[in-house]
């Protein structure tokens, strides 16, 4: 694979609803993607933010099949892209879970499909989890990117497209 090829991958998640959300897996991405530009962050934030969710795409499952998204699409961006877009990528659901801990507004702003989706990711993150988590050196980018991810949600909003990520992905490219 190239990171041309990457990008090519990218337009087939229009294909893909985002359960029950109003925006479907690409448009979803890519404003991920956009809000991360829009608050300055480097590269690899703004290729996490966009690939968060690639393993919803059937060709990256099936290289990681029966692991939960975010772990698949970790692995998947990790061996392309470097440790740090793979760990940012497989810890937007721990950030979720851990945000409904430590942030008591959080939870009252997710969608319906988030509020649900959290049931199935474990609920709210334990002790444990929280403190490994916030003691991670890059827990705080996870963080940005799970509230980019929250709200990139919005019919018709302003986002690049996936050959616009080309030079970024490029340049972390292994």
């Amino acid at each position: 694979m190239t990171p041309a090829a990457l990008c090519a991958m990218l337009p087939r998640l229009a294909a893909l609803p985002m359960m029950g959300e109003p925006v479907d897996q690409l448009a979803h991405a890519m404003q991920t993607a956009q809000l991360a530009i829009a608050d300055g962050a480097d590269d690899a934030l703004v290729v996490a933010a966009a690939l968060h969710d690639v393993a919803r795409l059937p060709e990256v499952s099936a290289l990681h099949r029966g692991l939960p998204h975010e772990t698949a699409a970790a692995r998947f961006c990790g061996e392309l892209l470097g440790a740090r877009v793979g760990w940012l990528v497989g810890a937007h659901v721990l950030a979720k879970r851990v945000l409904v801990v430590t942030d008591p507004a959080y939870a009252g702003g997710l969608s319906g499909a988030s509020t649900s989706s959290l049931a199935l990711q474990g609920g709210a993150a334990c002790g444990a989890e929280v403190e490994r988590f916030t003691a991670h050196c890059w827990a705080g980018d996870a963080l940005r990117l799970r509230r980019w991810d929250d709200l990139a949600k919005v019919p018709g909003a302003a986002a690049p497209r996936p050959s616009d990520l080309l030079d970024r992905i490029a340049r972390l490219w292994r």
